[in-house]
């Protein structure tokens, strides 16, 4: 009886060990599997962890480049205006300079035609021959002859041509500096509206003044400041 019960006891520690060597088998099993499939796995992941590494350096990178070049636009456009404005500034300057009162100021003015006045500027009331009748003369008028070259005072942009039942053929130019001057009394003309001149080019020809018929053949010259009459020889320092 006592032997029967030793052997029960030690088929059951056989049993017992034999569970405990398939767990372990078991065990070692799955700590295989879970490795291998996490080995498996993790190349997968840094693939994509490196792929999506790259899109958004890729995407920095063009977001950096675009930054670049429309700075280097807007840089480049900022230089060009200010080029432009003060290519136009200089311009302005050199063809149109004031002086003290708001008086255009030149070097040099040529006369229009001669230096020779037949008749002064007046703000006065004097006798007019050929109206019969006293009026002011906001003009100079140079002495000539009948088809004498007309010539620009100084340089200049023409605003007007045309003619006057008064004056006859005029010509208007801007000379910079709010000053304008009209050339009247002309036979032919030379320029059109538009025209750029420089000093000393040919306006036309001398001709007759209508209003002042009676007089001896001259240039009627008249000069305008910010719109108001002023003296031509004080504007161009000439003296009769």
């Amino acid at each position: 009886m006592a032997k029967t019960n030793y052997h029960n006891k030690e088929n059951k520690n056989v049993k017992a060990l034999f569970s405990v060597v398939c767990l372990c088998i078991i065990a070692l099993g799955l700590i295989v599997y879970f490795s291998a499939v996490q080995n498996k796995t993790a190349p997968k992941n840094n693939a994509v962890n490196e792929n999506q590494t790259l899109e958004v350096t890729t995407e920095v990178q063009r977001a950096v480049t675009l930054k670049e070049t429309t700075t280097q636009a807007v840089t480049k456009a900022e230089k060009q205006e200010k080029t432009t404005a003060k290519s136009e500034k200089t311009t302005e300057k050199t063809t149109m300079d004031e002086g003290k009162n708001n008086t255009p100021f030149r070097s040099f003015y040529k006369y229009p035609l001669t230096e020779a006045v037949s008749k002064g500027y007046s703000e006065e009331l004097v006798f007019d021959s050929t109206m019969g009748d006293y009026r002011a003369h906001a003009a100079v008028d140079f002495k000539g002859h009948s088809g004498d070259e007309v010539v620009a005072i100084n340089d200049g942009i023409v605003l007007d041509v045309y003619n006057d039942s008064m004056l006859g053929n005029v010509i208007e130019i801007d000379h910079g500096g709010k000053l304008v001057a009209k050339y009247c009394g002309l036979e032919s003309v030379a320029v059109k509206k538009g025209s750029r001149v420089n000093i000393g080019n040919k306006l036309g020809t001398l001709g007759a003044v209508p209003c002042e018929g009676s007089d001896e053949a001259h240039l009627h010259f008249e000069t305008e400041l910010d719109g108001k009459p002023v003296n031509p020889l004080d504007v161009m320092n000439k003296t009769e």
